[in-house]
């Protein structure tokens, strides 16, 4: 049910709604347009796993447009951002891949997706944070239980094995 609101200089009246309530918190950054339109944790959950769906089956364009869409009607989602960050790294969208797991990682330091994608742009440009978010990858996921876990682990196993060899050249690790 709606309440009734009286306009300055008493001008008429209406009649302010869930929804006209829920955009006007939405205009101060109250709340996300996913909240707005009442999608639950699960609508989005389930929109996420098609666009995920989509990457695998490499369709990739269709995918970035559902994840653009995830983030911008919930800026919140770090998951989202994660996502669509792999999804930009697959198309070759470096910087926007960063931008994406840099948010997902402001949201949530955890991330395995977004440390580890995050991580491999990084260890392509030579830069040592690549390192640590690959190491911190990997603590968040000791067990490999996920796909980004595991391929930190594989990283973590391949940059190891290069600094041995190295070693045994007797060249600096680089």
């Amino acid at each position: 049910m709606g309440r009734i609101i009286k306009h300055e200089g008493g001008e008429g009246l209406t009649m302010e709604t869930g929804t006209a309530r829920r955009l006007k918190a939405f205009a101060r950054g109250e709340t996300t347009w996913a909240e707005v339109e009442g999608m639950t944790f699960e609508e989005a959950k389930a929109i996420a796993q098609v666009g995920c769906d989509l990457a695998a089956a490499g369709r990739l364009e269709e995918a970035r447009i559902l994840f653009e869409g995830l983030v911008e009607g919930n800026p919140k989602d770090s998951a989202a951002h994660a996502a669509l960050g792999t999804v930009y790294q697959k198309l070759g969208r470096v910087e926007d891949a960063l931008t994406e797991y840099t948010h997902a990682l402001a949201g949530d330091p955890r991330n395995p997706v977004a440390l580890t994608g995050r991580g491999e742009l990084h260890l392509r440009r030579g830069e040592r944070q690549g390192f640590t978010d690959i190491a911190n990858a990997v603590e968040v996921d000791p067990h490999g239980e996920t796909s980004a876990g595991r391929r930190a682990k594989a990283l973590v196993k391949a940059i190891t094995l290069v600094a041995v060899e190295k070693l045994k050249e007797g060249a600096p690790p680089t």
